[in-house]
């Protein structure tokens, strides 16, 4: 597994953000204040993890002359984490507030119109924004995950989408949000951030041999009626079972990593993002930004990465948006062999696909 220190050459810095005084705390590559021709990578991690998430994938592109920004999204890291279930803080994880907050990063650096934003889970929808809000800013946008979601004008509904989910995928594909959005999930987690470690980085084979061995423990976590609280807990149908885990999570450097930090940060900022957008938090910003006739489609070059075996971020997702022509022009989509957390399961295939993908859309002048 790739070292978890990678960032210690990278410069940390953090920035008050307007309108709300919330801390950001960021990284920046050894060669950031160099001059340079080729875009600025701008990465966004996703839940629960931090920027050090992508301390591996960098490693591997630390030979690119592109700079490099890894931003601690707000809740998680050395960022600001509000975390009452208050609409006031709740609402502070919209998609739009993250974005620009990520602008004020970007300009207080002195970083230009020519970034290429990357982001990973939430990461990803948080990019998606920082595009759709700023696009003169951005010449590529590269998706891990999370297929591109435009803006909607109509409100979202927990019960509705796993009620249309389970017909449409034979699961309910955002089960596990009546988890993350209860009262008691966070100290739940962080009481028990072992068996927490054990729901996001397990691997189970299917015993259905229609299946043909595939890795389906994010199925049963997350798409499976009170599965996650169950395992968390160790009671109903988990009271005496362990996964095995993935090989690069048995490491004791990863459990030290993921359960020092989460002890030390908690999960009460974190599970916001699922509340914000259960709570629609965001509805108003998307409305505003339709009314404006702003255009959903995206006009720069994508790289669209998806896993196998993610059963949330399902790679046939990013087929509707194509087919509606949301997505112009230059649209590469790859497929890993690896779970959700790729960054950490294929951090050198993850990182050669970025640098094969930059190196040849976007080439250094001269």
């Amino acid at each position: 597994m790739d070292s978890f220190s990678t960032l210690d050459s990278f410069e940390h810095k953090t920035l008050l953000t307007e309108p709300f005084n919330l801390t950001y705390s960021y990284y920046l590559s050894p060669n950031f204040h160099s001059k340079t021709s080729v875009p600025t990578l701008v990465f966004c991690h996703g839940y629960p993890d931090d920027a050090h998430m992508w301390a591996g994938v960098v490693s591997h592109l630390t030979d690119l002359p592109c700079r490099m920004v890894l931003v601690d999204l707000l809740g998680l890291g050395g960022s600001s984490k509000p975390g009452s279930l208050k609409p006031a803080d709740t609402s502070k994880y919209r998609w739009k507030q993250q974005a620009d907050s990520i602008i004020q990063i970007l300009d207080h650096e002195a970083v230009g119109n020519d970034i290429i934003p990357i982001g990973h889970d939430w990461g990803s929808s948080t990019v998606q924004r920082l595009y759709l809000y700023h696009p003169h800013r951005c010449r590529g946008l590269c998706l891990i995950s999370g297929a591109y979601s435009p803006p909607l004008d109509a409100p979202f509904d927990l019960e509705t989408a796993n009620n249309e989910t389970t017909k449409r995928f034979g699961y309910p594909q955002w089960e596990y949000w009546n988890f993350f959005n209860a009262p008691d999930a966070p100290k739940l987690m962080r009481d028990n951030l072992q068996r927490f470690l054990e729901v996001n980085n397990g691997t189970l084979p299917s015993p259905n041999p229609e299946e043909k061995g595939r890795d389906i423990w994010m199925r049963e976590m997350f798409c499976v009626p009170g599965a996650m609280r169950e395992y968390i807990t160790q009671t109903g149908r988990y009271e005496d079972f362990t996964v095995e885990l993935k090989p690069y999570a048995q490491t004791p450097e990863f459990r030290a990593m993921f359960i020092d930090r989460l002890r030390r940060d908690g999960l009460e900022g974190a599970v916001n993002y699922y509340l914000a957008l259960t709570h629609n938090h965001n509805l108003a910003d998307e409305r505003e930004y339709l009314a404006s006739k702003a255009a959903r489609t995206i006009r720069v070059p994508v790289l669209y990465i998806g896993q196998t075996g993610d059963w949330v971020c399902r790679t046939d997702l990013m087929r509707e948006p194509r087919e509606a022509g949301l997505l112009v022009g230059d649209v590469e989509e790859r497929v890993v062999e690896a779970g959700h957390w790729c960054l950490y399961e294929k951090p050198e295939e993850i990182g050669g696909l970025i640098k094969d993908w930059v190196v040849r859309r976007f080439p250094a002048e001269g």
